[in-house]
This record gives C-alpha cells, sequence and structure tokens, in this order.
C-alpha cells in the first residue's frame, strides 16, 4: 500500500517536472531568437553610426588621395622622451647686474598609451622610474580641422645661475627635481587643401595618405608655461642670487595666430609615410606674471603667493614650431609610427619695468608608437548592412582658391 502512494507520489513529481521543463523550452525557443535579433539590432546600430562617421570623414575628399583604415579603433603602446632648455635673465633690483637662469631637463623614460576612435584619441605617458615627468595629450578633428591638446609636467630639471663675465667657480647649481616646469598648449589649425591632403595621417594615423600632396595650414594657439621652484625656501635663503631676488615662480600665458606648410611623401601608396611641418606664429596677446618667496612673517600676511605682471616689451612677436614623422603600415592590424615636435616660447620685459626680463623657452618632444587595429571591419560592416540604405554621399565642394594657386601650392609630387 504505501509502495502504491510512493510510486503515485513519483510519478506526480516527475510529470510535474515535465510540464517544467516543456514550460522552459517553449520560453527558451521565443526569448533566444529575440535576444539574438535584439543582439544583431544593436550591432547593426552600431554599425551604421561608424558608417555614417566614417563617411562624414571623407566626404568631399578625393578617395584617390585619402582613405580611412580598415578598422576603426587604435590602441598603441608609446615611449617618449621630452626636452626643454629655458633661458631667463634679468637685472638684479639693487646691483643694476645681470644674471642669467640657464636649465635644461635631464633625460627621462616615459612609456604609455596612445588610442581612440578614428580620429578622436587620448593618450598618456610617465616616467616610470622616477615619476619626474608626465605627458597628457587628447586630439579630435575631421578631414580639414582639428584640435589638439597637450599637457606636460617636467621636474626633471637641472640648471645653473650666473652672472655673465664672472668666474665659472661662482656659477651656482641647483640639483635635479628642484624645479618643476608644465607646458600646456591647445591649437587649433585648418588645412586648406583638405581633398587631397591629411594632417591626420602622419601623426595619429587616423587616414592613410595614399598619394603625396601637401597644403597650407591655419593654426590658432594658446601656449601657456609655468616654472616654478619646489618650496625649497631654505635653498633660496643660502643662495640670494638664485631666480633673482628670491622669485619663485615665472608664469607666460600666449595667444598666437600661425600658417605654415605640411606634406605629406609617400612612394608606396601609403604603406609607408613620411610627413615634415612648419608653422610661422605671430603672438598677438601675453600675459606675463612673477611670483616672489615670501618669508614667514610675510606668509602670515600674505597666505595666498601673489602673482605680479610684467608687460612685454612689444605688443606682438614671432615665435614657431616645426614637427616631422615617420609611419609603417605593416598591415591592416599592426602599424609603427615615430614623430617630433620643437616649438618656443618667448617674452621679453617692456623697458618701464623695475628690471630687464628675458625668457626663451623650448620645449622638444619625440615620440615612437607600436599600435593594433581592431574592430569590425569595412566588408563585415557591408555585409551587415547589404539590405539597409546607407546614408546619403556629402556632396563635393568646389575649390574656393584660383586653380593658378593650388596648383602651385597644392600639387602633388608623384
Amino acid at each position: 500500500m504505501h509502495e502504491c502512494k510512493k510510486s503515485s507520489t513519483f510519478a506526480r513529481i516527475f510529470e510535474k517536472n515535465m510540464q517544467i521543463r516543456k514550460y522552459i523550452v517553449l520560453l527558451a525557443l521565443v526569448f533566444v531568437p529575440m535576444v539574438g535579433q535584439a543582439a544583431t539590432g544593436g550591432l547593426k546600430f552600431f554599425y551604421r553610426l561608424g558608417e555614417r562617421v566614417d563617411r562624414f570623414l571623407l566626404s568631399c575628399t578625393d578617395t584617390n588621395y585619402i582613405t580611412l583604415p580598415e578598422h576603426s579603433w587604435s590602441m598603441a603602446l608609446t615611449g617618449t622622451g621630452d626636452g626643454i632648455n629655458t633661458y631667463y635673465s634679468t637685472t638684479d633690483l639693487y646691483t643694476g647686474k645681470r644674471i642669467i637662469l640657464h636649465t635644461h631637463a635631464t633625460p627621462s623614460a616615459n612609456l604609455g598609451f596612445y588610442g581612440g576612435y578614428r580620429t578622436l584619441c587620448f593618450g598618456y605617458s610617465w616616467d616610470l622610474i622616477h615619476s619626474y615627468d608626465n605627458n597628457l595629450q587628447l586630439s579630435l578633428g575631421s578631414k580639414f580641422i582639428g584640435i589638439e591638446f597637450q599637457r606636460q609636467v617636467s621636474s626633471n630639471i637641472k640648471g645653473s645661475v650666473y652672472e655673465p663675465g664672472r668666474p665659472s667657480s661662482e656659477t651656482i647649481n641647483f640639483p635635479n627635481g628642484l624645479l618643476r616646469i608644465k607646458n600646456i598648449n591647445l591649437t587649433a589649425w585648418y588645412a586648406l587643401n583638405s581633398r587631397h591632403y591629411s594632417h591626420n595621417s602622419a601623426i595619429k594615423q587616423a587616414y592613410i595618405q595614399k598619394r603625396t600632396a601637401g597644403s597650407l595650414l591655419l593654426s590658432i594657439s594658446y601656449l601657456s608655461t609655468n616654472m616654478s621652484l619646489l618650496d625649497e625656501l631654505a635653498y633660496i635663503d643660502t643662495h640670494k642670487q638664485f631666480l633673482v631676488d628670491s622669485v619663485k615662480r615665472i608664469v607666460s600665458h600666449q595667444i598666437a595666430v600661425g600658417i605654415g606648410y605640411g606634406i605629406n611623401y609617400t612612394p608606396n601608396k601609403g604603406k609607408v609615410l613620411l610627413h615634415v611641418s612648419g608653422n610661422a606664429q605671430l603672438v598677438c596677446y601675453s600675459i606675463n606674471q612673477l611670483s616672489f618667496a615670501l618669508t614667514d612673517a610675510q606668509t602670515r600676511l600674505l597666505r595666498a603667493e601673489p602673482l605680479f605682471n610684467i608687460k612685454p616689451k612689444w605688443p606682438v612677436h614671432v615665435t614657431g614650431n616645426f614637427r616631422a614623422a615617420v609611419s609603417w603600415e605593416i598591415n591592416k592590424w599592426v602599424h609603427l609610427s615615430a614623430w617630433a615636435k620643437a616649438s618656443n616660447i618667448r617674452f621679453r620685459s617692456h623697458q618701464g619695468e623695475l628690471a630687464d626680463i628675458r625668457l626663451r623657452h623650448w620645449n622638444w618632444q619625440v615620440h615612437l608608437n607600436i599600435g593594433v587595429r581592431f574592430g569590425a571591419g569595412k566588408k563585415r560592416v557591408r555585409d551587415a548592412l547589404i539590405d539597409d540604405p546607407l546614408p546619403p554621399v556629402y556632396p563635393e565642394k568646389p575649390s574656393k582658391l584660383p586653380k593658378w594657386l593650388t596648383d602651385f601650392f597644392f600639387s602633388p609630387r608623384i
């Protein structure tokens, strides 16, 4: 009797479990295709969006000269070397003698990364051994216009203070790490011959320059340098001549407009690319400031560190920068590149100021990138969107420049 009850109980449980399994199978048959369709629809949405971005980036360009890489995402391992050379001189307020401060950056091994999507790129590198140096980069652009931001902080600075004509034994040398220099550069550029020339192809390798071409370049820049002593007041008290009259910080902010020329040379349809560009800049606005180290009594009275404005001698002056690069497209996934850049900031005080202050600040950088590209390739995107209508092609705009000018400046050297 008990065995009959047990068998009937097991039968009911088994039958109930079978019904649950049927419901699970039915739900799976309904929802799995829905999830798969949603995933496919989501991929198609991103494929469509990427296709629109690509077609915008190539609109109004000659694809015989410029094209996009097969894959849209990229990531690179970056090795950098930065250099700084600063010449600062002034006259002592009490003696009237000229004192010169000459600084330079010591070598540092910087490693970092650089990557992004098409022309949107972000990079960061730092000194892994001593943490003396770090470099932040951000750029965004298209075929004819771009914005580049860079922030570099260096404390691997050595230097000396001396008076011209005095014996070298009287030169005051200060150790590495006592001085910190921060440089900021924000530049917007415009390429007149964006139909044939890509300014983004050599530096960021966001485009591939298939044939040789060049272009005039217009730019507007914000340049800033901040040279400060790292709170070593005892060192200043011991060496009264350091930075002259206990000057603790030198700050310069400048706005410049520029004109230059860039050329991309490729002997094998973009497999290897050589780039050179130069830019002459006219500084049309500047703010230059000095800050003095305070004694203990002054610190109690002035908790904030005051900055004193110094008028420039000339309302405008000329500076510039230079850039060179080489890139190698090993295949559609792997690429190598190396590029170097040098820039200059200059300043001289007005004759009405208390002291004749002069500043020449050079900053150069060398980068080596080993990168890979990834993401859906063009063929995969085309196959996924074969049944979907493509975005409209933007009409080609005729050049507003006269033909003799474009033929002279922009004609390709095959």
